[in-house]
């Protein structure tokens, strides 16, 4: 009875942490996208979209998020045949995985909206937010937004529970071609700015984009690139383990 009382109070606090994490992200970005200086790189061709659309960030988020799981199912089917193997027995836990990503990205795509900028949205939260009016307001935002994105990250991540689809396919480029996980994450990343790259020049406005409202990459982006993981390392090293402690995360021998 004891140990069930337990474990059901650890599943509660590793939700909650979860959730949080997934909140904490979703307002970064949010804050991030008022800065006019660039969005987070994994925001980048959601946020191209949204422009192009008209739709909600939350809308578009979940469309390209969903087509990333897409591509994570695709990879981890290749990799299988690669082995020779089949979709069956425990082959298919990444599947399953992969899959329960789409109700993980709806969740998220809703926090996005709930505390974003846009009236059609729910909630939209920051909507009435004082928005950055000069460059050293802007840079600050970007800062403020950055430290919430690492918070939220460090704390999704410690329950060791679904993924984000772009670490999900990151993990599954690591299965089929067998590179360390980091290297693949990057090339993930790298891949999405360069994307929503190319759609702020052909869609919104060319060169002069980069001046104006309808900006995606800037600055901000290849800033967020490099500084979300180390201060996302940062917080594990200093919080790592008393966070896993308090949600009931035993440590590994």
């Amino acid at each position: 009875m004891k140990n069930s009382s337990v474990n059901a109070k650890n599943f509660i606090l590793k939700g909650g942490c979860y959730l949080l994490g997934f909140l904490l992200i979703a307002t970064g970005i949010n804050f991030t996208k008022m800065t006019a200086l660039g969005i987070s790189p994994v925001s980048s061709i959601p946020r191209a979209c949204q422009l192009i659309w008209d739709f909600t960030l939350g809308t578009t988020t979940f469309i390209i998020y969903g087509v990333l799981i897409v591509l994570q199912l695709l990879l981890l089917f290749i990799a299988l045949k690669k082995k020779n193997e089949k979709v069956t027995g425990k082959n298919l836990i990444p599947f399953a995985k992969a899959l329960l990503g789409f109700p993980v990205t709806f969740l998220f795509s809703f926090m996005i909206d709930l505390t974003g900028l846009d009236a059609k949205a729910f909630g939209h939260l920051l909507l009435g937010f004082p928005r950055p009016e000069n460059y050293p307001m802007r840079a600050l935002y970007t800062v403020i937004g950055l430290i919430l994105i690492a918070a939220g990250v460090f704390m999704y991540l410690r329950p060791r529970w679904i993924p984000m689809p772009a670490e999900g396919l990151a993990s599954a480029m690591s299965e089929l071609f067998g590179m360390k996980f980091g290297d693949c994450k990057t090339i993930v990343d790298c891949s999405m700015i360069a994307i929503a790259l190319v759609l702020q020049l052909i869609f919104l406005g060319g060169f002069s984009s980069f001046t104006s409202e309808a900006v995606v990459v800037r600055e901000g982006t290849a800033v967020a690139a490099v500084a979300v993981g180390q201060l996302v390392k940062l917080l594990t090293k200093l919080f790592g383990a008393k966070a896993d402690k308090l949600i009931g995360i035993q440590k590994k021998q």
